[in-house]
């Protein structure tokens, strides 16, 4: 049986210096050899917020999964896939229509059987985490850059191209 990885890391700092990408990968190998499958290819997204589908890996992997060039999906976490609820039970439909076998490889589960009840509830209670952990980080980040700017600091760490950042002073 042909399978195919599927790896995202949110930000380009993670991509470039960290190991989170090769390391999803490492775990999905293992899954892979451990079952038996065959490798058809590894989709990646560096440095792409999970927060939609408009992403190239993510598109290029649905275009063969619909091409049927694969049978089943190794991801590591559901969040890798998608922190939009919506756009995660978009894709566990395609996936459930094209008879896909998901696995997913961190969520103390080798595979889950999407169609079942369980399957239906884990995928939706994980992907509603997901979603609530980027909204809850967005407000975050904005009550903190707020936060910053109301005591004088900068809302940026640095500043754009061709601009330099002036000293204000009274």
């Amino acid at each position: 049986m042909r399978a195919a990885i599927y790896t995202r890391v949110s930000t380009t700092a993670q991509a470039e210096e960290g190991f989170s990408l090769e390391a999803q990968e490492d775990v999905l190998m293992q899954t892979i050899e451990r079952k038996g499958l065959q490798l058809y290819r590894i989709y990646s997204d560096p440095g792409v917020s999970g927060k939609t589908f408009k992403r190239k890996g993510v598109q290029e992997m649905i275009r063969d999964m619909k091409s049927k060039r694969f049978e089943a999906l190794l991801i590591h976490k559901l969040d890798r896939l998608s922190r939009n609820m919506g756009d995660i039970i978009s894709f566990i439909e395609t996936v459930n229509k094209l008879d896909i076998r998901l696995i997913i490889a961190a969520q103390g589960q080798d595979e889950i059987d999407t169609r079942s009840p369980m399957g239906k509830a884990f995928i939706q209670l994980n992907g509603i985490w997901a979603e609530l952990y980027i909204n809850n980080l967005r407000e975050e980040t904005i009550k903190g850059i707020a936060t910053k700017v109301k005591n004088g600091g900068r809302h940026m760490s640095r500043p754009p191209i061709g601009y330099t950042f002036l000293e204000v002073t009274e």
